[in-house]
């Protein structure tokens, strides 16, 4: 019995030993990169107090269904002056004499952004961002959404004229928390452009 275990050990001494080291070094790099891979497809980062999420989506959803007429504007104009975009797509809702919810869409070098201003009195609450990446802009470890398009995204909450919480996704998005300025400027003008525009009633 002794001779078969010295034999054995004689046998994956050095060199199969080396390699069985090998291996196990590249299985333990495999799983390293998958993990960071992963990573970085998701880079998902985050700024300021996740429990005002709730409270601030509580008071949005308030007014949902409640809409009362729509406005709508197709412009040449980079409106919210993101730079070399091709037109802009501009819709609201009204919630009596309020503009409640804004959407904004264009496209650039890169691809289809997209953004949402809510409103509660006048005070922006919420905006969501997102870029789809035409398939040749794509970051190589891109993000997917749910139609599996690379893309980013982002969310930001206010209180007070300031950002209280944000979530960010995505290879290219940007900064959770940052922008507060640019994002309430951005939806001043598109507030101010769509309320000259005829109201559609809302047909109930």
């Amino acid at each position: 019995m002794e001779k078969s275990v010295t034999t054995v050990i004689a046998v994956l001494t050095p060199q199969i030993l080396m390699r069985l080291y090998f291996f196990a070094s590249l299985t333990a790099l495999a799983i390293v990169f998958q993990a960071s891979l992963a990573q970085s497809q998701d880079s998902k980062t985050t700024f300021g107090d996740p429990s005002a999420e709730a409270s601030i989506q509580t008071r949005l959803r308030e007014v949902y269904g409640k809409e009362t007429a729509r406005v709508f504007l197709l412009t040449r104009n980079d409106v919210l002056r993101l730079g070399k975009t091709h037109g802009m797509e501009l819709s609201g809702a009204f919630v009596d004499a309020d503009l409640a919810r804004v959407v904004a869409v264009g496209g650039t070098e890169n691809g289809k952004y997209s953004v949402e201003y809510h409103l509660h009195n006048g005070k922006l609450q919420f905006t969501y961002e997102a870029l789809e990446y035409f398939a040749d802009r794509a970051p190589r470890k891109a993000w997917k959404n749910f139609k599996q398009i690379a893309a980013w995204e982002r969310r930001t909450y206010f209180g007070r004229d300031a950002i209280v919480y944000s979530v960010s996704r995505g290879e290219g998005a940007p900064k959770a928390g940052s922008d507060s300025r640019k994002l309430q400027a951005q939806s001043r003008r598109v507030v101010a452009l769509l309320a000259k525009r005829p109201q559609v009633p809302q047909v109930r």
